[in-house]
């Protein structure tokens, strides 16, 4: 779900009217619509945004505003047929804001940030040319406006996001790169959204946007950096209204699982405030089933139900069905479990890794030995003791599945990754690269990638090239996660070459 330090001039609002009769102001009901927005109220803001429309026709921030309203209703919902709906209109509001031609920075990063929406919820239905169309219009204007007004830090937001993105494209998206002439630098990248964050911008507009700013910053942090405790770092302080905004409670339970705070996860989400009717955020219902399923709760396959029964979009819904096999396989329902594998087969669209790993496994149709099952999914939520407790009182010579072995292996060198003991760590890592390196499965390619990491703490920055640059390029035959681990390592060497 996209996902805005000193700024030029600071007013208690901005209102720019300089060029013709085009202006930007957030006035009170402006501030009001976007409340009602970032509280996923989409029908409380569409009603005073229309209003104000007619009061202030020449007030851009009110497309501007309205925008957001489509894009959010797509991004939380995945809705196929609600983007075809609202398509027309998305294309008005921007086609119409573009013909203002107002010469002020706001103009240009309202586009900006109307482009970049677009090609995000276009990466979602796997339209990559539209994609690709929307992301260089959106680096475009906010290229222009550096070069315009060097000082408006609200561009930070989204050329910092971009930045990272682009640092480290997989292989597959190389294309994008090359038709927006931008290779991107994450360092760089999060101190753009740093400068920004850190600057003295509390006006309501700046609070949101700094919002959606520290959760970019906490997602680039995690997914490329690896640095779970820097993500929850930043995200903690701006989503303390967790429990009366639904959007704030998501933020912060996904960086809390991130950062391995699985009963935290769980608390959290299970003081959500109510879904509105018309926009429902059923993803929420999949993020609280991951948590307790990680910490083996009985009721886990709830969340996961009414996710899959309910949620209209097409992503991770595959995962889903897999993670439902998982909980009957541990409650020792062979039959029910290899049912939710057919499901997983038939249902959804195998796009993002979490479900072509779950279309992968239902289609082999072979399940799991319930110890590693519960072993894997305790790891998953941190609880490192109790995974290892039970990966001791399982013998590897007992596991007849190549995948099983490498599973077992791979999940105890995590295990005492976590726990700083890297020898053992090395030593069992270099095992599951020996074993799985001409299998399908992602165990050997990310072992090297974790390689990597350990080296790279360790101060063995030659090793630790050697083993980013194996996970990129060693595993041709490996099916699983590879876009994942390209980006990672292609950040790792990016870091450490300079």
């Amino acid at each position: 779900m996209s996902l805005r330090v000193l700024f030029f001039c600071s007013f208690c609002f901005f209102s720019f009217g300089l060029e013709g009769k085009t202006y930007f102001q957030m006035s009170d009901e402006c501030l009001k619509a976007q409340e009602f927005i970032f509280s996923l109220k989409f029908d409380e803001a569409d009603k005073v945004l229309k209003e104000e429309a007619l009061k202030s026709p020449d007030n851009i921030a009110v497309p501007w505003l309205s925008e957001s309203v489509i894009f959010l209703k797509i991004f939380i919902s995945e809705d196929k047929d609600l983007y075809a709906k609202l398509t027309p209109e998305w294309n008005k509001l921007i086609e119409n804001t573009k013909k203002t031609n107002f010469n002020n920075a706001w103009y240009r990063f309202i586009l900006s940030d109307m482009h970049l929406h677009k090609g995000l919820i276009s990466l979602k239905f796997n339209e990559t040319v539209s994609a690709g169309s929307n992301l260089k219009s959106s680096y475009k204007y906010l290229k222009e406006n550096k070069k315009m007004f060097s000082t408006f830090l609200p561009d930070n937001k989204n050329y910092g996001l971009l930045s990272c993105a682009f640092s480290s494209v997989p292989a597959k998206y190389q294309w994008l790169v090359k038709i927006m002439g931008f290779t991107g630098d994450m360092n760089a990248g999060l101190k753009e959204i740093e400068t920004y964050l850190n600057s003295f911008q509390t006006s309501k507009e700046h609070q949101w946007m700094k919002v959606e700013a520290a959760f970019i910053y906490g997602m680039v942090q995690h997914h490329l950096n690896k640095n779970a405790g820097a993500a929850w770092k930043m995200i903690e302080p701006y989503t303390k209204n967790y429990k009366s905004n639904l959007l704030l409670n998501y933020m912060r339970a996904t960086m809390a699982g991130y950062a391995g705070r699985n009963d935290e996860m769980i608390e959290i989400l299970s003081q959500r405030p109510a879904y509105t009717p018309n926009y429902p955020f059923y993803f929420m219902d999949y993020l609280l089933g991951l948590a307790k399923m990680r910490r083996l709760d009985n009721d886990a396959d709830i969340y996961f139900k009414i996710f899959t029964v309910k949620y209209k979009g097409r992503n991770y819904v595959k995962s889903a069905y897999r993670y439902l096999s998982w909980i009957t396989l541990i409650k020792n329902d062979r039959t029910t479990a290899a049912t939710y594998y057919s499901l997983c087969r038939k249902n959804g669209a195998a796009i993002i890794e979490e479900d072509k790993q779950a279309e992968k496994e239902a289609v082999e149709n072979i399940l799991w030995p319930v110890d590693l099952v519960k072993a894997r999914l305790l790891f998953d939520g941190k609880y490192f003791d109790k995974s290892m407790a039970i990966l001791n009182t399982v013998s590897e010579s007992s596991l007849g599945n190549i995948r099983f072995k490498l599973e077992y292996n791979y999940r105890k060198a995590k295990i005492y990754d976590e726990k700083s003991e890297y020898t053992t760590a090395i030593s069992l890592y270099q095992q599951v690269v020996e074993a799985g390196k001409d299998q399908t499965y992602y165990y050997a390619a990310y072992s090297a990638l974790q390689l990597a990491f350990i080296y790279e703490k360790l101060g063995k920055k030659d090793m630790a090239l050697k083993y980013f640059k194996k996970a990129r390029d060693d595993f041709d035959k490996n099916e699983e996660y590879r876009n994942s681990i390209e980006q990672k390592a292609k950040a790792g060497i990016k870091r450490l070459d300079k």
